[in-house]
């Protein structure tokens, strides 16, 4: 692993390792409270204690919340020394039993985490990801009966590359995936697969790039924008810099129209309450209601663009010669794991955004979404957060409910 990837590693937490104007939010205004409650901590896997992982598949079949996947560190903290464990197991919890508690409910085919899932009609497809040695390209779908206690997996048409940190959504019978790397390197990539196809002969339409910056762990939700129509939302992510160049973390909001086949710039994200920049790589997108998505959680931006811009400023300062600012930096980036969870200052704003009138709105701020990496679902008028990071490399088991 070269240094640049090490780093942007780390800053990701070892991810590859009332209204709002548009100018911003505040959160004296007016604002819809949600009310949280927690669903029992997902158990510990092959053996290990209560953990929680990040960046699992999740969804749900039935009644049934579904988790698969993910990683953590379960022997001790990165900041230790901590090796990363990918997980397979699959689990299962009723959430129409007052009671109920998480069930095994399979293996997946591999241990994996830093894919996308994605609810649908037949199941939970889930698509990438990778381990500790490799990015895959495999897709399948997750299904069960009302009976059956196992999921059922069943292999789909396979991505175009290896792809992973990536995003995904679904709509009108299709999914669709942005981003992410593909075969290890940031990519624009935007693919259309036709679940209405028999598997044997489906096949992934590669559509148009998308403009900007490459981006990395970013965020795509569908919904509909009025006369039948829909549009895709991608937002977050980043690119990694080089030693002489900067990343780019953009604050732009994309829009797809499947209709045209074209991309454009739809809005930017509120800058935050003290009026810097906000980012949504590693945070949650979901659609709800007929108008409405609902951002939350990832990385604050100033924090991750110091981490992952801390190698460009070494080579800097190593070519001016600047010895204080090299031991400066160097002492940051050894001192960058060992901070309080409250210094990385997490996203704990959740955005209204409604797609019809293009107007942001705050809807309050909570520690329950202050995650990154995290499995988000909106269901039954209900927001399911699903473990995540609370900083880099240390995981929460909780699962959080938000009634509106």
């Amino acid at each position: 692993m070269n240094k640049i990837h090490y780093i942007v590693c780390v800053a990701l937490g070892l991810a590859l390792g009332s209204a709002c104007r548009s100018g911003g939010t505040d959160k004296k205004e007016e604002t819809e409270m949600i009310q949280w409650n927690r669903l029992p901590d997902l158990p510990g896997m092959e053996g290990t204690a209560s953990l929680g992982v990040s960046a699992p598949f999740t969804g749900i079949i039935g009644n049934r919340l579904i988790v698969a996947g993910g990683c953590n560190f379960p022997d001790k903290p990165v900041a230790e020394g901590g090796t990363k464990r990918y997980y397979a197991e699959i689990w299962a919890l009723d959430l129409s039993a007052d009671s109920a508690q998480w069930t095994k409910a399979g293996l997946l085919p591999r241990a994996v985490a830093y894919g996308a899932s994605i609810g649908t009609p037949y199941g939970i497809v889930c698509a990438g990801g990778n381990d500790s040695e490799s990015s895959f390209t495999d897709v399948f779908l997750l299904s069960a009966n009302d009976t059956a206690e196992a999921c059922t997996i069943r292999p789909l048409p396979s991505l175009p590359m290896a792809m992973d940190n990536f995003a995904a959504t679904y709509m009108d019978g299709k999914i669709y995936v942005a981003g992410g790397n593909a075969n290890g390197i940031p990519s624009h990539a935007f693919y259309c697969l036709d679940l209405s196809v028999r598997t044997d002969s489906g096949r992934w339409e590669k559509l148009p790039d998308f403009p900007g910056a490459a981006r990395i762990q970013p965020v795509l939700v569908a919904q509909r924008c009025g006369n039948d129509e829909y549009r895709l939302y991608l937002a977050g992510g980043f690119q990694p810099g080089t030693t002489e160049t900067p990343p780019r973390i953009p604050d732009e909001v994309l829009a797809f129209s499947p209709r045209t086949g074209t991309w454009e710039t739809e809005t930017a994200l509120p800058p935050l309450s003290d009026g810097n920049p906000r980012t949504l790589t590693g945070g949650c997108a979901v659609a709800c209601a007929d108008s409405a998505i609902l951002f939350f959680g990832g990385v604050n931006y100033t924090r991750f663009f110091d981490a992952v811009d801390r190698l460009r400023q070494m080579a800097q300062a190593r070519a001016a010669n600047d010895t204080r600012r090299l031991d400066t930096l160097q002492s940051e980036a050894a001192d960058y794991l060992r901070h309080p969870v409250d210094w990385y200052r997490f996203n704990d704003e959740v955005l209204h955004y409604d797609v019809h009138s293009r107007t942001w709105s705050n809807r309050g701020a909570y520690e329950a979404v202050a995650r990154a990496g995290a499995g988000a679902l909106f269901h039954n008028h209900r927001l399911i957060v699903i473990n995540g990071e609370i900083k880099p490399g240390i995981r929460t088991p909780r699962v959080s409910v938000g009634t509106f």
